[in-house]
C-alpha cells in the first residue's frame, strides 16, 4: 500500500461496496449475529461510525500526536481495557443512533474520505494518536482499510456464502496483520526461553512469507519479502492471504481452515501446528 492515492480510492471504493449492501438490507437483518463474536450487524456498523479519527488526524496534520483530553497515554495502553472500550462504544453508537445508524456511519465515510483527500504530500509521515502508540498518517489509512474491510466481511460473510476480501483489503490486512496478532495473542509465560515461531507462506496476492513469534513478553510480526534467508520455524504453514489475515483476526480458526483446504502444514511439530488456535483469546 504505497500509493496514497490508490490507497484512498481503495478505501472510498470499499466503503461505498458496503454502503450500498447495507443499503438493502431488511430492518430484521441489523439484529443478526455477525462474524465478530457477540456483535450483530448494528453493533459492528455502530463500531465502525464510532470510532475518532477527525479530531485525530487533524490534530496530527498540524503536528500533535498528544493523547485528546480524556484519552489514555499510550505508556498506559492496556489490552484488554482498550477491547472493551471498543465494545462498549460499539454498543453505544448502535443503541444511540437507531435508524440513524447507517445515515452517521455514511456521513463519517464521506468525511474520512474528505480528510484523507487533504493530506498534503509533506503530511504522510505526520503521526496521529492512537492508544496503543501513535502512527504515521500514511500507516492510519492503510489501517483504516483494514478495519473497514475484515468488519465489512464480518458483516457479508454472515449473509453471502461466497463473499470474499478484494485482493487490495487483503493486502492491506497483511500490512497491517501484526496489530491483529498483538490483539489477539497474550503474553504466555510457559513461553519463557522458549518462544515459538509460526510461519505462514502466503501464495497470493503476492507471494511473501511471515511469521508469528509467540513469546512470554509479546506477541511479534516480522514480515520477509520473497527470497530472504529466513530463520528456523517451529511450524510452516502455506495459505492464501486471506486465509492468513481470518486466521489471524480470529475469523477462522486454524483446525477449520486445514478441514476445508485453505491451510495447509508444510512442516513443524503436529502438536505445535494442531495447538495453534489454542493461544488465540481474540481480536
Amino acid at each position: 500500500m504505497t500509493d496514497t492515492a490508490q490507497s484512498i480510492d481503495l478505501f472510498e471504493h470499499e466503503a461505498r461496496m458496503l454502503l450500498d449492501f447495507l443499503q438493502t438490507l431488511p430492518a430484521e437483518s441489523w439484529d443478526l449475529a455477525s462474524a465478530c463474536e457477540g456483535w450483530s450487524i448494528g453493533d459492528v456498523v455502530g463500531h465502525l461510525t464510532s470510532v475518532d479519527l477527525s479530531n485525530r488526524l487533524l490534530r496530527g496534520l498540524d503536528g500533535d500526536h498528544s493523547p485528546p483530553e480524556g484519552a489514555p497515554p499510550p505508556d498506559q495502553h492496556d489490552e484488554d481495557a482498550f477491547a472493551q472500550s471498543i465494545y462498549r462504544r460499539a454498543i453505544d453508537a448502535s443503541q444511540r443512533l437507531g435508524d440513524g445508524l447507517l445515515a452517521d456511519f455514511t456521513d463519517r465515510i464521506n468525511e474520512t474520505v474528505e480528510l484523507f483527500r487533504r493530506v498534503r504530500a509533506d503530511q504522510w509521515d505526520n503521526l496521529v494518536y492512537w492508544p496503543p502508540g501513535p502512527m504515521s498518517t500514511r500507516v492510519l489509512l492503510t489501517q483504516r482499510i483494514a478495519e473497514l474491510t475484515m468488519h465489512g466481511w464480518d458483516i457479508r460473510s454472515r449473509l453471502e456464502d461466497d463473499y470474499h476480501l478484494s485482493d487490495g483489503s487483503v493486502l492491506a490486512l497483511l500490512d497491517t496483520v501484526d496489530r491483529a496478532a498483538r490483539r489477539a495473542f497474550r503474553p504466555d509465560p510457559l513461553l519463557a526461553g522458549r518462544p515459538l515461531r509460526y510461519r505462514f507462506r502466503i501464495t497470493h496476492p503476492g507471494p511473501r512469507t511471515l511469521d508469528l513469534m509467540l513469546s512470554d513478553a509479546e506477541a511479534q510480526i516480522t514480515h520477509y519479502p520473497s527470497g530472504d534467508i529466513l530463520p528456523a520455524a517451529d511450524v510452516t504453514f502455506e495459505c492464501d492471504g486471506e486465509t492468513c489475515v481470518l486466521v489471524m483476526y480470529g475469523r477462522l480458526t486454524p483446525h477449520a481452515a486445514v478441514g476445508a483446504r485453505r491451510l495447509s502444514v508444510i512442516d513443524g511439530e503436529p502438536y505445535l501446528a494442531a495447538t495453534f488456535g489454542d493461544r488465540f483469546v481474540g481480536g
